[in-house]
């Protein structure tokens, strides 16, 4: 897995390089007692991708923050994840001088689909 193509809602981001996907899923939290390991607690963990993409004319970062979302996370592998009813954590960051934006969207536990 080593190049990753985003989609977001209808749109296709630019992004660069280092784009990540946590899935999220199911978390476990081992618990003790004064003598012994006692089992776990488990509770959801929300998905999370995060990417930075090209800023150039005619793209507005505005598009970018956005709810309720479909995302899909494509690997050069053909491995693909989807994920329902994302949202963008805060509006894009945007770097001036490397012309490019940060984006953080997290949503429901990603599902491989492919």
């Amino acid at each position: 897995l080593g190049k990753a193509q985003i989609k977001v809602g209808g749109l296709t981001l630019e992004t660069m390089a280092g784009s990540t996907l946590d899935p999220g899923g199911t978390m476990r939290e081992t618990q003790t007692g004064d003598n012994a390991v006692l089992g776990w607690t488990e509770k959801p963990k929300a998905s999370r991708v995060e990417c930075t993409i090209s800023v150039r004319g005619g793209v507005s970062v505005n598009d970018f923050h956005v709810a309720d979302v479909s995302i899909v996370f494509r690997g050069d592998t053909g491995q693909m994840w989807a994920i329902a009813k994302a949202w963008s954590l805060e509006p894009p960051v945007i770097d001036a001088g490397a012309g490019t934006a940060r984006l953080v969207y997290e949503g429901t536990p990603a599902e491989e689909v492919g």
